[in-house]
């Protein structure tokens, strides 16, 4: 009785341990689970005290170890798994794994083709055998058969997500970026969190140039992670890039409100983002932080100046852009403006006329600004230099019909009336429906003294003009002036029609009043027939 009660002591003893045993294994497997690696490893090796011929403890073992690093620890609890039980393929697997993490290629590889040799002949391949083939194989630059190893585990498995990341990786290495990105994708439609794979699709767009796609694909990781700084800088690089400063400038602008030191480069590119995108008191602000950086930065004094003319603080602006050693076209169109905010023309004159140096800029600014120097030099009754650059200005768009208009104003003040009358119908060919070219014509036409010419441009005006009076009051007042007078002037009308042709003077010189009243001229010529009218009846 007491043997047969001993016996079932010992096997109800061997049960609990059995039990007691498994439930340890358990809690292993869910501590890793909740990636407790640590834990988990204590867990193991506990059990293993008691259980050192279990190989599914010893893999759990070998795959913790392999997350928190220890690798050599790793790979002999693996190779203790593929001893125990040499046709467990996952063991293979997990101790190549960590044989290609310690760059011990050779030793993986070799591993690697053991774990497939156990497959029977008739029994499919075990694809993450296949796939860490695969990953060997690149690290040997055998790209072709790292393809095939990683296309066959996509075909027995579709899906295993790295083996569509090692297709691309080998897509990637042949430089085939269509197909990389392709598997990349299909990776990521699998197991959408993995951000290994996400960094190489976005360093595949990267060089690619297709720096849109590489930026959504940061803000997916972003997304995921939003402290992830090495992220938001490669973003905001991409911005820097492809020159879209706004986004460049709002991707930085959380790192900047936590990073307390960032480093020279990013404070730069945040500077040059927020000038560029015409945030100008942000610019200023940490254009001032930067100085104690770098105390002579271009970029600072820059972005600083900016700030100062924003504010309507024209003195200070031209101060900063004057601390500035190599001046930029942008640099010259600003403090041209503050000169001319402080009625100092010429100095604005001369400062656009440096900026224009650079050629390189659009031909509408480029235009804009040769219009500027021109027009301040004709105010400042500089014509020859004013015609210089409203020549300029047409040599840069010969459409630009105002600017031919004024360069013969120029000829004229100079009294180089053929190159006016040149200008004049040049402009007038470009654009017949255009009333000042021909009352400037006619103006030109009188300085010559040819009156009759002269009336007959002002006469050609009035019929374009035609019902758009208002828009052209001024033309429509100076053409009929201009009659007006040329009728005076005519010498060849007989005595006995004299009467008449100064009460036809006096009808268009009424009607010059009309458009404009306020020409002093018009006023003096109806005077003179007043004047004339009373000298008649006195005698």
């Amino acid at each position: 009785m007491k043997r047969i009660l001993s016996v079932v002591i010992l096997i109800l003893v061997t049960a609990a341990a059995s039990l007691f045993s498994q439930s340890q294994l358990d809690k292993a497997k869910e501590l890793v689970k909740q990636k407790k690696f640590t834990e988990a490893i204590t867990v193991c090796q506990a059990y293993l005290q008691s259980s050192q011929k279990d190989e599914n403890a010893w893999l759990l073992l070998a795959k913790s170890l392999q997350q928190i690093g220890s690798l050599d620890s790793a790979e002999n609890a693996a190779k203790k798994v593929v001893q125990l039980d040499d046709e467990m393929l996952e063991g293979y697997t997990v101790l190549a794994q960590v044989q290609l993490e310690k760059k011990n290629v050779q030793d993986a590889y070799a591993t690697a083709k053991a774990g497939l040799k156990m497959i029977k002949k008739k029994q499919p391949k075990y694809p993450p055998l296949l796939v860490v083939l695969g990953q060997i194989l690149l690290a040997t630059d055998s790209t072709d058969a790292a393809l095939v190893a990683a296309s066959e585990a996509k075909e027995l498995d579709s899906r295993n997500a790295t083996a569509y990341e090692v297709i691309g990786d080998a897509y990637e290495k042949q430089k085939v970026a269509p197909m990389a990105i392709s598997s990349y994708e299909n990776s990521l439609e699998i197991d959408s969190l993995q951000m290994r794979v996400l960094y190489k699709l976005a360093n595949t767009y990267t060089k690619e140039r297709q720096y849109t796609e590489a930026a959504r694909v940061y803000n997916r990781i972003l997304s995921l992670d939003p402290n992830n700084d090495v992220s938001r800088l490669e973003l905001a690089r991409l911005f820097q890039r492809a020159k879209q400063w706004a986004n460049c400038a709002a991707t930085l602008k959380d790192y900047f409100k936590k990073e307390k030191n960032p480093s020279k480069d990013i404070q730069s590119m945040y500077l040059e983002a927020l000038l560029k995108s015409r945030q100008y008191k942000e610019a200023a602000q940490v254009g001032q932080e930067f100085l104690k950086v770098e105390p002579k930065s271009p970029l600072a004094y820059r972005a600083i100046a900016n700030g100062f003319f924003n504010e309507k603080k024209y003195v200070q602006a031209i101060e900063n852009f004057k601390k500035v050693d190599t001046l930029e076209f942008d640099d010259y169109r600003w403090l041209g403006a503050s000169y001319k905010q402080l009625k100092k023309d010429s100095l604005a004159a001369m400062t656009w006329e440096e900026g224009l140096k650079d050629s390189t800029q659009a031909v509408n600014v480029r235009s804009y600004y040769m219009d500027q120097v021109a027009s301040t030099w004709m105010y400042l009754r500089s014509y020859e230099r004013a015609g210089e650059f409203y020549q300029k200005r047409i040599q840069l768009d010969s459409t630009a019909v105002g600017a031919y208009i004024n360069y013969a104003q120029c000829m004229m003040q100079l009294e180089r009336f053929e190159k006016a009358v040149s200008a004049l119908k040049t402009a007038i060919a470009k654009s017949p429906k255009f009333p000042p070219a021909y009352t400037n014509l006619g103006f030109c036409y009188f300085q010559m003294k040819e009156f009759d010419a002269g009336r007959k441009e002002f006469e050609t005006a009035i019929k374009i003009i035609d019902t758009a009076e208002s828009r052209y009051k001024v033309e429509l007042a100076d053409s009929y002036r201009m009659i007006g007078l040329s009728i005076m002037m005519d010498k060849k009308v007989p005595e006995e029609e004299s009467k008449k042709k100064w009460e036809d003077a006096i009808v268009v010189l009424k009607k010059s009043l009309k458009y404009k009243e306020d020409v002093a001229q018009t006023h003096l010529l109806l005077g003179q027939y007043t004047k004339t009218l009373i000298k008649r009846k006195m005698q």
